[in-house]
This record gives C-alpha cells, structure tokens and sequence, in this order.
C-alpha cells in the first residue's frame, strides 16, 4: 500500500509527534521514508537568536535533536548569513532523523531543500513517487488558523498525494 512515505518536518515538537507513526507505517508496508526539511527563502528575515557552539559553529537552537551541520565557523559574528545556517541545520537535522529511524529498521532519504514549504513539500511528493506524505498539527480553529495559517492545512488542500495528519496534544 505505501512504498514512499514523505515526512516534512521542521524540528518543532509537532513534527516530531508524527515520527512514530511514521516509523510504524514503512515497518508495517516496508516503505522508504523521505525525511524532508524546507528552509524558506525569506529564512535570513526572521529575528532569530544565533548563538555559537562549542566549535564555534553558528546555531539558530531550532531544532532540538543534538546535529552535526557543515561547519559555519568561519562566519564573523555580524556577517553569519542565517540562511547558510539554517541550510546547514537543516541538512544536519534531517540526516540524524533519517539515522534514527535507519536504526528502527526502516529504509531512509534526507533531504533540505529551498522554498514556499507546502509548494515545496507536495513538489518533492509529486517527484519522488510518495504514497503518502505525513504531518503534524495543532488543530487550531476559527480566528488563530486564519491568522497563523498552516503549512499541513496548505498541503492537505493542494496535494494529490494522500496525506495523514497527526493531532499535537497540548
């Protein structure tokens, strides 16, 4: 039934909710998973909160899963290029999300890619043949999801690729 399962995340406590059921699903269909991030392009925009680790590397403190990115070190503070970090981070944080599950016993892509993330996200779907496409979400209703909007409300309504969503308690 299912040979390709996307699974979009962002890091945030939402996406890492879906992760179980992701993993269950390719154990149960032996299905690869595609464990994709998007970095927006306006990413460097936002007002975020650099810090350097140990290595001197550049961090954004997005994601929570310890990583490894490419070594942003050599980036004077004032002239860090958040966009660079974030891809970085993003490359980083996929790859041990796809280890993790490689560990579970499932087959695993990672990939970061640039862009609108639900353009993005049914895109990589479309062109990699996923069966499904897994997602997070927070169930808001009324005035806030008109206002915040969702990624996973924009790619329900716009992918022709099935997709299964997974209600955040809290």
């Amino acid at each position: 039934m299912y040979d390709t399962i996307l699974y979009p995340t962002d890091g945030s406590e939402g996406a890492e909710t879906v992760m179980d059921h992701v993993e269950d699903l390719a154990n149960t269909y032996d299905a690869t998973i595609h464990v994709l991030n998007v970095v927006t392009p306006d990413a460097g925009d936002a007002s975020l909160t650099l810090e350097q680790d140990d290595q001197g590397n550049w961090r954004t403190g997005m994601f929570k899963r310890k990583t490894e990115p490419e070594s942003t070190s050599g980036m004077a503070k004032g002239k860090v290029d958040v966009h660079e970090v974030l891809a970085a981070e993003g490359e980083a944080y996929t790859s041990v999300v796809a280890e993790e599950l490689a560990d579970a016993g499932c087959d695993t892509v990672s990939a970061c890619v640039e862009g609108t993330p639900h353009e993005e996200i049914i895109g990589y779907a479309e062109d990699n043949d996923a069966d499904l496409i897994a997602m997070g979400t927070h169930g808001r209703s009324g005035v806030e999801r008109q206002v915040v909007g969702s990624v996973t409300e924009k790619v329900v309504r716009n992918s022709e690729t099935p997709v299964m969503t997974v209600h955040i308690n809290g």
